[in-house]
């Protein structure tokens, strides 16, 4: 124990002396800090310093450091986290987990947060257990929960699918992962809901009310129906609003179709629409491809009903009778629809003859109740030739006449093969304008005529056409014979239309009263020429009263004809009437005096063959008492201004030179030469084939249907009427006018040049063209072009 005592004794003054005793070296703080920084200068060693500076790490240090905090936190932290975490700055802390991320494939970054792969595979025991608990689970869902972009956890989610997570993910939707079990409960809810349905049924309704979940269900549904688990189709897209129908209901609908088509005969659309049937037509058609069916407004005819009609209707012509069919049918089917079902049956009766659109006759059943007339006629026409002899006095050629009254051409393309060609073309419209002429006047197959007491179309024509064959004295002999509602009167005596409808009448009567009533005018006239003896040489010459009419009507159209030039100004306005005094003023000239040199004994020529020359030497060959007024109107042809024409025209015509009246006509007489006019310009247009003259057509009918003014215009004037249209017409439709005017104009320019690639490119572009500006012009509407008048 001495000896003990005595080493601690010892050790315990060397422990003193040691503590007693100074080192020779030491190093302070700031020597430190030189020597690092001379260390780092040399690139001896690489460091790291905390935001403080009183710290140094070694990128090694850091990156230890780093993987340290991430297991501590889980495998996820964020980077700005981090940084505060370990003191460094966050550029340093950045590269190195870039750095990190490079060499070790666990650890990855996403939206700023440093992740391991360790925490994916929590992750997805975590999502494994909240899927087998609820059965199902979305990307949304998790997106949410974990806060982690959609994209990466689908990704990495689906990497791990079969292995840490249990499941399946929608084929229709990858985002969607579900349990088989989840299915299997799904599945029998959605087979129960929809085996109970009996009627159509909104998927929407059903979805909502039981709570499904929205993406499998579509999937499922599909399934199930595909492999006949539901009795029914779905019909509609992958929506709430498609519709589910049971078969027991299309079953049911169909055996209701079949039976009423096969006790009634037909269809209607509105039944099929109240039983749930969206496309009545497209139905039918599929489910009768077989059945010669007849599709009309209302329903769908069979063939029993067909051939009823066939029936009635050739009972009808064999009897020499009538028929009107409407009793025939059910109740259900309108006058349209009827006059469509008639029309198409009576295609094989080639003298069978629809009218008021329900009803069938025979041309001859309607033209044989002329004969009940024949006595009237004759008896009314030995009358009106003695009480109106005055009416009968004028000879001639009355036809003569009524082509100067219509002279409305309103074109001029300055080539004499062109003035031909539209005067041939006027000629054909005029008289394809006409109908009726004998008792086989009308067509074997017509439409229904105006109704009793309406005034339309019809009416007009039937006006023009007694006018023209009356020499104008047309409504004078008319209203001296019998009016529609006499004809009916007449006829509704007659046993075989004792119970016809009073629209059956009147149609007969139309179609009567024209071919009557010229017969009326003619026996009349032969009555009065047999006692009068005055029919010898009566188309020898022109009589004063044809005269009177050829120059009232050329004189009218030049009157018409001036409204339109008005409406253009300076240059466009000249050009215009010095055409006007060319063409249809020189024509009225020729007139007037080829009827003085007529008075004065003077050889006269045709006066289309009268040039200005000619009309000169004409003139010169005349008394010098009559010379100078024809002069003058002889000049004025060329001057600027059709004031100066007419006013020596109207001293011409007056009371102490030829007598002739020149009356504006009244205004429906004025409508209805614009009218002609109109017809005669859709006629040339539709018919014309060069683009050329096809364009100058539709301009200036284009120019009549927004003013509602004739133009008579020679070919060089065109380019001003689609300028002045440009303010009337929709911009697209004007914008087509000027681009076949351009390639006019530009085809124009290449005549006579060796460029038949080019001309040919041109012709194929207008000829494309063409089509569309003969669609606008004639289907531009008379009210449309007033309310952007009025506008």
């Amino acid at each position: 124990m001495a000896d003990l005592w005595q080493e601690v004794k010892r050790l315990q003054a060397d422990f003193q002396r040691a503590q007693l005793t100074s080192a020779k070296q030491k190093l302070s703080e700031r020597n430190v800090v030189e020597i690092v920084n001379k260390l780092v200068e040399l690139k001896l060693i690489e460091v790291i310093y905390t935001i403080d500076g009183k710290e140094y790490l070694t990128p090694q240090e850091l990156a230890k450091e780093i993987k340290d905090e991430v297991m501590v936190h889980g495998g996820r932290i964020n980077l700005v986290e981090l940084q505060q975490i370990l003191n460094v700055d966050f550029r340093h802390v950045e590269s190195q987990v870039n750095e990190m991320i490079k060499h070790d494939h666990n650890l990855l970054t996403v939206l700023g947060q440093l992740i391991s792969r360790s925490y994916l595979d929590n992750l997805a025991e975590e999502v494994n257990d909240k899927l087998q608990d609820q059965g199902h689970v979305t990307i949304a869902e998790l997106t949410t929960l974990y806060d982690l972009p959609a994209d990466f956890l689908s990704e990495h989610i689906h990497e791990r699918m079969g292995k840490i997570i249990k499941g399946k993910v929608d084929t229709h939707d990858p985002d969607v992962i579900f349990t088989d079990a989840f299915i299997t409960r799904m599945k029998a809810h959605i087979r129960g809901a929809f085996s109970a349905i009996t009627r159509p049924t909104t998927v929407g309704t059903v979805l909502h009310r039981y709570g499904f979940q929205d993406r499998l269900f579509f999937t499922i549904m599909e399934e199930l129906v595909k492999t006949g688990r539901l009795a029914g189709t779905v019909s509609g897209v992958r929506q709430e609003n498609a519709a589910y129908i049971p078969d027991i209901y299309t079953k049911t609908q169909n055996q209701w179709v079949d039976a009423f088509y096969k006790q009634n005969g037909y269809l209607e659309y509105d039944s099929l629409s109240r039983l749930g049937i969206s496309d009545p037509k497209g139905f039918i058609k599929k489910r009768f491809k077989s059945e010669p069916l007849t599709y009309l407004s209302t329903c769908c005819a069979g063939v029993g009903i067909k051939e009823q009609i066939e029936a009635s209707v050739e009972e009808a012509l064999q009897d020499n009778s009538w028929v009107n069919i409407m009793p025939l049918l059910p109740s259900i089917f309108s006058e349209k629809d009827a006059n469509q079902l008639l029309t198409e049956c009576t295609k094989r009766f080639q003298l069978a003859v629809v009218s008021c659109d329900t009803i069938v006759s025979s041309q001859q059943f309607i033209t044989g109740f002329a004969e009940h007339f024949k006595d009237i006629v004759a008896s009314r026409a030995e009358k009106e030739s003695r009480n109106n002899p005055n009416v009968f006095k004028q000879t001639g050629d009355s036809q003569t006449g009524k082509k100067s009254s219509t002279k409305l051409s309103g074109m001029d393309d300055g080539g004499t093969g062109r003035e031909e060609r539209k005067d041939q073309r006027k000629k054909k419209a005029q008289s394809s304008n006409k109908s009726g002429g004998g008792t086989q006047g009308r067509e074997v197959k017509t439409k229904s005529l105006k109704k009793k007491g309406a005034r339309g179309r019809g009416d007009t024509h039937e006006d023009s056409d007694d006018d023209d064959t009356m020499g104008g004295k047309g409504k004078q002999i008319e209203s001296s014979f019998m009016s529609i509602e006499e004809m009916e009167d007449v006829l509704r005596k007659q046993t075989e239309l004792r119970d016809c409808p009073d629209e059956f009448l009147t149609e007969i009567a139309r179609h009567l009263h024209r071919p009557l009533t010229k017969q009326f005018h003619e026996l009349a006239k032969s009555i009065f020429l047999s006692q009068s003896g005055s029919g010898s040489g009566a188309s020898r010459k022109k009589t004063h009263g044809e005269l009177q009419e050829k120059l009232s009507g050329l004189w009218t159209n030049c009157k018409l004809f001036e409204k339109g030039i008005i409406l253009f100004q300076d240059e466009g306005q000249a050009q215009l009437i010095k055409h006007l005094l060319k063409t249809l003023c020189s024509d009225i000239a020729n007139m007037v005096i080829n009827s003085f040199a007529t008075d004065h004994m003077v050889s006269v020529l045709e006066e289309t063959e009268i040039t200005p020359d000619g009309r000169a030497k004409l003139i010169s060959k005349m008394p010098e008492s009559v010379q100078p007024p024809l002069t003058k109107l002889h000049a004025s042809l060329n001057g600027k201004c059709l004031e100066d024409f007419f006013s020596l025209l109207e001293k011409l015509c007056g009371p102490e030179n030829l007598s002739i009246i020149l009356k504006k006509p009244d205004k429906r007489k004025e409508r209805q030469l614009v009218f002609n006019h109109r017809q005669v310009l859709l006629e040339q247009m539709n018919e014309e084939s060069d683009p050329a003259m096809a364009l100058h057509l539709a301009a200036v009918l284009l120019f009549q249907t927004y003013t509602q003014c004739l133009i008579h215009a020679p070919g060089k004037s065109v380019p001003q009427i689609i300028v002045f249209l440009k303010e009337h017409m929709d911009t697209e439709q004007h914008k087509v006018l000027v681009t076949l005017q351009d390639l006019v104009v530009k085809h124009l320019k290449l005549q006579g040049e060796d460029t038949e690639e080019e001309k040919a490119k041109l012709t194929t572009e207008m000829k494309e063209l063409l089509p569309k500006v003969k669609d606008i012009a004639s289907k531009t509407k008379k009210t449309t072009a007033q309310s952007d008048t009025t506008s």
